[in-house]
């Protein structure tokens, strides 16, 4: 099923199983500048000068780490079956093993344009009290989900970098099937 689409973001990128390397795969990035092949959008990243490395992880776009302190930024892009599902539902899937959650934040935004959903939650994770901030964006039959955790005592000093990075996102291609 589609909820399941290569993800339960915070599982499969959880911050105490970082079993990932960054030289396996090569993310193309030019001039900060990340355009992932097939996917119709581009986007600045924060670059190692902000102390962000993009790192091969699974199934997302693009993976970065930050290693002082202890965050990560993913941009998954997929294809969903049913529209029907509503930007509520396809974000309650993203914390998914998420325990203790508490919603600091959610509001409708836009992102390039389009509707999106924008949500900042706490919880625990692998005995790990996270604060997780969230947009998820669906256009026609794809949904784009931008997501960005750190322990909560570090996550003041890297959400910005991230808040920063969803302002350049753009759709290259938007379907018309919308």
């Amino acid at each position: 099923m589609w909820y399941f689409r290569n993800k339960k973001v915070i599982l499969w990128l959880s911050v105490s199983s970082l079993l990932y390397t960054s030289g396996c795969t090569t993310v193309k990035i030019k001039e900060g500048v990340f355009s992932p092949r097939d996917k119709n959008y581009v986007i600045k990243i924060p670059g190692t000068e902000k102390g962000w490395e993009p790192i091969q992880a699974d199934k997302e776009d693009i993976a970065l780490w930050h290693k002082q302190y202890k965050a990560m930024i993913a941009i998954i892009s997929s294809d969903i079956e049913n529209k029907g599902f509503s930007l509520e539902m396809l974000n309650r899937h993203l914390f998914l093993g998420v325990a203790g959650k508490k919603v600091v934040s959610k509001d409708s935004v836009l992102v390039d344009n389009q509707r999106a959903l924008r949500m900042v939650l706490e919880g625990e994770m692998d005995n790990c009290r996270l604060k997780i901030d969230s947009y998820v964006i669906r256009i026609g039959d794809k949904v784009y989900d931008l997501v960005c955790w750190a322990p909560s005592g570090s996550f003041d000093h890297i959400q910005g970098d991230f808040e920063n990075m969803v302002m350049t996102f753009q759709f290259s291609h938007i379907q018309e099937s919308l």
